[in-house]
C-alpha cells in the first residue's frame, strides 16, 4: 500500500452514461507495439476508451476517467471505428491482418454490450486478433468469451490505495483462468506486493498465468525496478513481463 491511506483517496471517477445509444466512448487510436505480457513487442493498434470502475491512485490514464482531467474523446458507431481503424492503418502503410488490435481504457469491459459488434466489423475488414486489457472486475458475457483472442487481465492489488473488496472479483478471474486464453499482470512495487498476489489471488489464477511486471512511469524507475521484480518471478514461479513503452518513451500519450 501506498503511502496515501485508504481513508485518505477517493478517486473521483467520472460517471459513465448507461446508454449510450449503441456507441463507443472512444478517447484515441495509435499503432505502437504491445508493451507488455505473452505479445510484448507484437505490432498493435490501440484503441482507447473512456471511464473506469476503479480509479488506481497511480493510474497512467486518468484522462480517461477522473472528473478533474477527463476527456471526452468521440462518441462512435462499431461501423465508424471500423472505418477510421482502417483509414488509419493505411496512412502507416501497414496491413491489418499484421497487426493485433489492443482494447483498453479506461475500463473497456464497461463497454462490452457493444465490443462484439466493433470486434466482428473489424475482422470483416481484417484485422484478425484481438486483445483486450481489463482489471477482471467486470463478468464477462458470451459474446466476448467468444469474440476476444487473449484476456491481459491486470488485477489490482492494494498498492492502489482501493479496499481489497473493490479489487477483486473471485468468479470474473476464474472465468478468464478457464478461457486458456488469459494471462494475469500485476503490477508490483514492494515484496508486500508480492505476498499479497499469493495470498489473495493464486488461490484463483495458476501460478504459471501470473506475470510480474516493475511499478513506475519512467525509464529510470523501471530499470531500477526490473533487478529485484524479476529475481521475484524467478523465486515464486512466475513470469516476469517488462514494460516495453515506459523504458522506451516514459509516459508519453500514444505509445
Amino acid at each position: 500500500m501506498s503511502a496515501l491511506s485508504l481513508t485518505e483517496y477517493q478517486p473521483r471517477l467520472q460517471p459513465w452514461p448507461k446508454d449510450l445509444n449503441g456507441l463507443l466512448p472512444l478517447n484515441e487510436a495509435f499503432v505502437s507495439v504491445q508493451g507488455e505480457g505473452r505479445f510484448a513487442g507484437h505490432p498493435a493498434l490501440f484503441l482507447r476508451f473512456n471511464y473506469c470502475n476503479l480509479g488506481c491512485s497511480w493510474c497512467d490514464t486518468r484522462f480517461t476517467w477522473d472528473i478533474d482531467k477527463f476527456e471526452n474523446g468521440d462518441l462512435l458507431s462499431p461501423q465508424q471505428i471500423t472505418k477510421l481503424a482502417v483509414d488509419f492503418i493505411k496512412t502507416q502503410s501497414k496491413n491489418a491482418s499484421d497487426m493485433h488490435v489492443v482494447l483498453t481504457g479506461g475500463e473497456p469491459m464497461l463497454h462490452q454490450d457493444r465490443l462484439p459488434e466493433l470486434i466482428s466489423n473489424l475482422r470483416q475488414a481484417g484485422f484478425n486478433f484481438f486483445e483486450i486489457e481489463t482489471n477482471g472486475i467486470i463478468l464477462p458475457n458470451v459474446p466476448m468469451l467468444k469474440s476476444v483472442d487473449w484476456w491481459n487481465c491486470s488485477p489490482k492489488l492494494s498498492n492502489n490505495d482501493m479496499p481489497v473488496k473493490q479489487n477483486i472479483s473471485v468468479e470474473t478471474l476464474r472465468i478468464l483462468a478457464d478461457t486458456g486464453k488469459a494471462d494475469f499482470k500485476f503490477v508490483v512495487s514492494s515484496v508486500q506486493d508480492i505476498d499479497e498476489i499469493i495470498a489473495l489471488y493464486l488461490p484463483h489464477i495458476p501460478r504459471h498465468l501470473v506475470m510480474l511486471m516493475p511499478e513506475g512511469f519512467t525509464r529510470a524507475k523501471q530499470i531500477r525496478q526490473i533487478p529485484w521484480v524479476r529475481a521475484a518471478a524467478i523465486r515464486h514461479g512466475f513470469r516476469f513481463s517488462p514494460r516495453l513503452h515506459i523504458l522506451k518513451w516514459g509516459n508519453e500519450r500514444k505509445r
